[in-house]
């Protein structure tokens, strides 16, 4: 009875040892926006993350975008999105109920 005990806490340790490693940590996503404050053209991530992380504690950094040589500002996409919304767009969500249609 003991042996069998101990080879069922043995495979309950080893499920949870292999279900442990199949979960990876949850990374949030990033979202991207263009700097207000880096002025020129963007060479070097360094100092666009320097003025990004001056420009606004939202931001977690910044870096230079290869296509357009322009400095992005890093924050998660969760926070860029409520700190984008509009005073007049929340109006208007409230009063319409969520769905951005007036409902008269």
């Amino acid at each position: 009875m003991e042996d069998s005990h101990r080879k069922l806490s043995a495979a309950v340790v080893l499920l949870l040892l292999t279900m442990a490693g199949e979960m990876g940590p949850a990374e949030a996503k990033e979202c991207f926006s263009e700097s207000t404050t880096f002025k020129g053209v963007c060479f070097v991530s360094k100092k666009c993350n320097d003025k990004c992380l001056q420009e606004s504690k939202s931001y977690s950094g910044g870096k230079c975008a290869t296509m357009f040589l322009t400095c992005m500002c890093i924050t998660p996409c969760t926070t860029m999105l409520q700190r984008q919304r509009p005073a007049a767009m929340a109006a208007q969500m409230d009063q319409s109920g969520g769905d951005g249609f007036l409902n008269k």
